[in-house]
């Protein structure tokens, strides 16, 4: 087992291919947190913006992190869908005979992948609002949960390990990274639209787009008022996490099954 993670790590840290597409994640990523954190106007009048603008503190450490997963499953895609598309996986398992040690190095090596790009979103965040004066929620802030920057982990690591399974159940790295994008963003997004007055049931359990409503907080609804809202935060994350256990599932059963 540790001879199967070891591997992982020097697949990783050796495979140009793979060290250029993280340094270039990487950097995007922290572009991204970094554009989060500029300074907005929440006032307006007739004639424009009223005041000084002011950092959206938690936003900015929220914000950047849909698109950090992304990039993410840009990493944990190629994990397993880059040996199936140059054949290496052969030799990964001439390697290691038993399957069940590689699988759970790439696992491993998946959650380890979306936490670090976590930290990297939120470090980066944070030296942003920190070079622009607010290293600590300013007084306009709106109150922050401080749960949210956890269920921002778990909702990266939830996204690569959907990516990671796709590509595996596929063998294609880019069916891994576009159909949670697609799905998530364009799709799904459509189908409840479309089916918020006659099944309104359907938003509450289409996977990707459950996942991005991670960083909103429950609605109150006035007494009287009978409206339909969608899972968001943990209830929304935990939706995706059935989602991402069937594929898990479905990608190890087909791992330690098929030819490879």
């Amino acid at each position: 087992m540790i001879a199967a993670l070891r591997y992982e790590w020097v697949r990783v840290s050796t495979i140009r291919s793979t060290r250029v597409a993280l340094i270039l994640c990487f950097l995007a990523v922290g572009l991204i947190a970094w554009a989060a954190s500029a300074p907005t106007y929440t006032e307006f009048d007739q004639n424009g913006p009223v005041g000084d603008p002011t950092v959206e503190w938690w936003g900015a450490f929220s914000q950047p992190t849909l698109l950090t997963a992304i990039f993410a499953s840009v990493v944990v895609s190629q994990n397993i869908g880059q040996e199936y598309r140059f054949g290496l996986i052969r030799l990964t398992l001439t390697a290691f005979p038993q399957r069940s040690h590689i699988l759970t190095a790439k696992l491993v090596s998946v959650v380890v992948t979306g936490l670090v790009f976590a930290a990297v979103s939120y470090a980066a965040s944070w030296i942003g609002v920190t070079l622009r004066g607010y290293p600590t929620p300013p007084p306009v802030a709106a109150p922050g949960d401080p749960a949210l920057l956890l269920r921002g982990a778990a909702f990266l690591v939830l996204w690569s390990l959907s990516a990671w399974a796709l590509a595996g159940i596929t063998r294609q790295t880019a069916i891994g990274i576009a159909v949670p994008v697609v799905s998530g963003l364009i799709v799904e997004q459509i189908l409840g639209g479309v089916l918020a007055e006659k099944a309104p049931w359907v938003q509450d359990v289409l996977p990707w787009s459950n996942a991005t409503r991670w960083f909103s907080e429950p609605t109150v609804v006035p007494e009287g008022i009978d409206q339909h809202f969608p899972p968001v935060g943990w209830a929304a994350l935990g939706v995706f996490a059935v989602w991402v256990l069937v594929l898990v599932v479905l990608e190890i059963v087909a791992f330690l099954r098929r030819d490879a």
